[in-house]
């Protein structure tokens, strides 16, 4: 328990599950460890068929789909998604997808088109996913955010990522990190507005995603952040992590060493307890049913 004598509810998610052997390894090991409970499948990517051994190797995590629009090579034939890819066969770099995206340079029905085989791919190897989201958060964009939560709708796709941002930074107050950033908070406004009106419509989702400015990517720091998270009152809140057993930089942009840290930490079989001792209990999506 902590000291207000609650326990609070948190899940663990780890992305990009399928982009690499590297990164699919790191996560059956943090699965197994037990702190982690979910992971999303990204179904383009080359090892997207090893998530068929989750669904039994790891009954108790949630998994979900890791929709992305912006690395590797389209699960839809080319020809289909023309405006989805470079002169190179393969997606744009989230950048200039979201630069394109926002030029109306991007039919809606090619981006359609990608999720629904990117879901096929998904229920054939790993059955109904049991949440979803995307690669890079590419679709927190105008327009994009409301076209991504009716096709998961369509799909009977039951929950999503919250981007509802719960701020924990590594010095001061989230008020104060507020003041000082108004950019930040103005753009966490209007996510906000997003993710009630998908939560209107019927997806469930956590009360918000841990955002821990100040402590440099990834979240290996765990043990320093959970002390700081501001809990809602509305349980429980997602943080996302992106272990690997070896760095791949032509796959893993920016994240790079901070993914491996995040590997040794989350395959720790003592962070359960860890967590347990500050009161956080850790969950699955299968608590927002």
């Amino acid at each position: 328990m902590n000291h207000n004598g609650m326990t609070h509810q948190l899940i663990i998610t780890a992305d990009d599950y399928g982009m690499c052997p590297e990164v699919n390894r790191a996560i059956e090991e943090c699965l197994a460890a037990g702190a982690l409970r979910a992971t999303c499948v990204m179904t383009n990517m080359t090892d997207y068929a090893d998530a068929a051994q989750l669904r039994w190797h790891v009954p108790q995590a949630s998994i979900g789909i890791h929709w992305t629009l912006t690395l590797g090579v389209p699960a839809a034939a080319p020809t289909q998604v023309p405006d989805l890819l470079a002169a190179n066969g393969q997606f744009w770099p989230a950048p200039e997808f979201r630069r394109r995206w926002l030029a109306r340079r991007i039919a809606p029905e090619q981006v359609r088109t990608e999720l629904q085989v990117q879901y096929e791919r998904f229920v054939a190897v790993a059955g109904q996913p049991d949440f979803w989201n995307t690669h890079q958060n590419v679709h927190v964009l105008p327009g994009l955010f409301p076209l991504v939560v009716e096709v998961a709708r369509q799909l009977g796709i039951p929950a999503m990522r919250s981007h509802r941002r719960i701020t924990a930074p590594r010095h001061g107050s989230p008020l104060r990190y507020h003041l000082t950033h108004p950019i930040y908070w103005l753009k966490g406004q209007i996510i906000a507005r997003w993710v009630a009106t998908a939560a209107q419509q019927g997806m469930r989702m956590p009360a918000g995603v841990v955002s821990t400015p100040g402590y440099g990517p990834g979240k290996a720091a765990i043990d320093r952040i959970i002390p700081r998270v501001p809990w809602p009152p509305a349980n429980p809140v997602e943080l996302v992590i992106h272990p690997a057993t070896r760095v791949l930089p032509e796959l893993f942009g920016g994240l790079t060493e901070s993914r491996l840290r995040e590997y040794e930490v989350f395959r720790d079989p003592t962070l359960v307890e860890r967590l347990a001792v500050s009161g956080v209990q850790v969950v699955g999506f299968e608590v927002l049913r």
